[in-house]
């Protein structure tokens, strides 16, 4: 007797049919619902071309810029929003003992579940694009306005940022045990860089001078949907007259989604070494235990630390506009200390945690004191940091307590004299910190609010704020950063920046705020505007326009009377011009644009005659009280 064995060679299969489709039918009403919706706005614009009510039939042009800016101001964000409901569909399962339990009793391996749960999301997150797209661009080929490149390009956003954010939401699936912590999980996933930098940075101002919140951005990069926004945008230029529109950034999209299926293998492996029974909890592995508790207690001691020293001590204890040390210690122990609390009843699924916590609530309180003490040392020099003269292309100087600005890109000179403010005010932050005058006395002690932007020639930019007490005392003496910053306030070169327009700007309109007459604002012809500005010009030429007076901005100059000049920057690199405006302030001495506004009937005799009288008694009240001589505001 003999025996044949014959042998098959095993199939594996990595798509299940059945699978898929049940997953479908049971998605249909989230896909069927968004597509419902998402059809709107085709139906509205066929119904409009039925009804001969739209203004006129639209251009090929005109609907590549609609796709376009579909494309890249509401798709991220709706993308982003509905690929976690799609993995919230598709992963259901797992978070449920008994349904996880079925399903991987299936004659199926996971590899082959998790490839079809897989591309069953990705169909439920793409079917409603594809049906409202497929719905506009047969109402586009119908009434010959379809542009086909534009729909290819929109389409493979589409596509890749689905990968991105369904990737993500995957990622974020295979982590956590429950359906309700998966969105909390995917939106700090998105967003938990910019949010730890923002937080860093708002604790580094509480004991730097001159750290500000506009230092942020730097890790902006990791947050996809922030990243996204920041670079991909719509740009048009004109060939023949006609406009021709085309994406920037898609490369930016492009490399998230490549992430996006890094994250998809990522999640199959995390897959197959998954256990059924952490269904229902908070965090999925125990390696994510430890990173789950003390990410909690971080997050919980800048945020509610925070919040209880303001609230318990700055608002009545504090001394100064920075932080002090003690308190704020013991404020972000407390706040970590809970935030540990109630990550740990999370992870136990009970309020009994307190046995046996004391070296893991010992090492938090230790952490969030240690964060405190090394923030407030500057150990990467932020607040010490002042740039080499030699490195910096242009500076900008902003005293938003007055209203002015000065920039400086070609003159070596005018940015060194920046930069040694900039260093006195460094060497003077222990004053800065410290010093807190009892009351704003006019002329004598008044608070600037200073901003530093600088461009440096190896493409950084680096920002510094100040909130600076300036005394007349203080102005007397050359070393101090007053006394500097009275010096650039009256220099002929802060005069021409405050007067004159940016270099290669044109001028667009001019306008003359005059408060004591009928109509305020009056704008002018084009000849008035050339004829108006030429004699600002004139009177800068001519020395007529003086400084900025540090401690007393006011003064001197026609308080209900000033020109604004609208101007208009080409930006080579934004291919796109840049608009803005300029406020000229009006002085007795400015004789040539007081000739001209008066020759136009923009500002009566009798009327400057009567705020010469104002100055004039203002200007010996100030110099009773050791201020600017009257003869310097008399007009000539």
């Amino acid at each position: 007797m003999s025996w044949e064995v014959s042998s098959m060679p095993s199939k594996r299969s990595f798509f299940n049919r059945t699978l898929f489709r049940k997953n479908l039918s049971r998605f249909w009403p989230l896909w069927g619902g968004v597509s419902l919706v998402g059809s709107m706005a085709p139906l509205y614009i066929l119904l409009a071309l039925l009804g001969g009510r739209g203004p006129y039939s639209p251009e090929p042009w005109e609907f590549a810029s609609a796709l376009y800016t579909t494309a890249t101001f509401f798709l991220p964000a709706a993308i982003a929003a509905y690929a976690v409901l799609c993995a919230m569909t598709a992963w259901g399962y797992l978070y449920d003992g008994r349904a996880v339990g079925m399903m991987h009793a299936l004659p199926v391996d996971r590899t082959c579940i998790f490839v079809t749960s897989t591309l069953s999301g990705l169909a439920a997150l793409l079917i409603p694009f594809f049906v409202v797209g497929g719905f506009s661009c047969l109402i586009a080929l119908i009434w010959g306005f379809l542009d086909l490149t534009a729909v290819v390009m929109t389409t493979l956003t589409v596509l890749l940022l689905a990968l991105t954010f369904y990737g993500l939401a995957t990622f974020s699936a295979m982590l956590t045990g429950h359906i309700l912590a998966l969105p909390v999980l995917y939106a700090l996933l998105n967003f938990l860089a910019p949010l730890l930098e923002a937080l860093v940075i708002g604790q580094s101002q509480e004991f730097l001078v001159g750290v500000g919140a506009d230092e942020f951005g730097r890790s902006i990069f990791l947050s996809p949907l922030f990243q996204i926004y920041t670079c991909f945008r719509p740009n048009v230029e004109k060939v023949d007259g006609t406009p021709v529109y085309h994406l920037t950034g898609l490369w930016v999209v492009a490399l998230y989604a490549l992430a996006g299926l890094a994250l998809l293998a990522v999640s199959w492996l995390l897959f197959r070494r998954r256990h059924s029974e952490r269904a229902g909890s908070v965090v999925a592995f125990s390696w994510l235990r430890p990173v789950f508790r003390y990410g909690v207690s971080l997050l919980s001691a800048l945020t509610l630390g925070r919040l209880v020293y303001e609230l318990m001590w700055a608002s009545l204890f504090q001394h100064g506009g920075y932080a002090d040390l003690l308190p704020m210690c013991v404020c972000m122990a407390a706040g970590g200390a809970l935030g540990y609390y109630v990550a740990s009843m999370l992870l136990e699924k009970s309020l009994r945690v307190f046995k046996g916590s004391w070296p893991g609530l010992a090492a938090v309180c230790a952490g969030a004191a240690l964060l405190c003490v090394l923030t407030s040392l500057d150990i990467f020099g932020a607040e010490r940091w002042t740039p080499d003269p030699e490195e910096v292309e242009s500076v900008h100087l902003g005293d938003y307590s007055m209203g002015f600005t000065f920039y400086s890109e070609d003159d070596p000179q005018m940015v060194e004299q920046v930069v040694d403010i900039h260093r006195a005010i460094v060497e003077d932050r222990d004053y800065i910190r410290d010093e807190e005058p009892e009351e704003y006395r006019r002329g004598e002690c008044v608070s600037r609010y200073i901003s530093l932007r600088y461009r440096l020639k190896n493409g950084r930019e680096v920002r510094r704020f100040y909130n600076l007490w300036v005394t007349a005392a203080r102005v007397a003496r050359p070393d101090t950063y007053d006394s500097k910053l009275a010096a650039l306030y009256s220099a002929p070169e802060t005069i021409r920046e405050r007067a004159a327009l940016p270099k290669g700007a044109e001028l667009q309109s001019v306008y003359v705020y005059n408060y004591a007459s009928e109509q305020p604002r009056n704008g002018m012809s084009l000849d008035e505007n050339d004829l108006v500005y030429g004699a600002i010009l004139r009177d800068l030429e001519e020395g007529n326009i003086p400084g900025c007076n540090l401690l007393r901005e006011d003064s001197g100059r026609y308080a209900d009377l000033h020109v604004e000049l609208e101007y208009r920057l080409w930006h080579s690199q934004e291919s796109a011009y840049e608009y803005g405006y300029k406020d000229v302030p009006i002085y007795p001495s400015m004789t040539n644009t007081l000739r001209a506004l008066t020759g136009l009937d923009y500002v009566s005799e009798a009327q400057l005659a009567l705020w010469d009288e104002e100055l004039e008694q203002e200007a010996a009240l100030l110099a009773e009280e050791g201020g600017i001589p009257a003869a310097s505001v008399a007009r000539p």
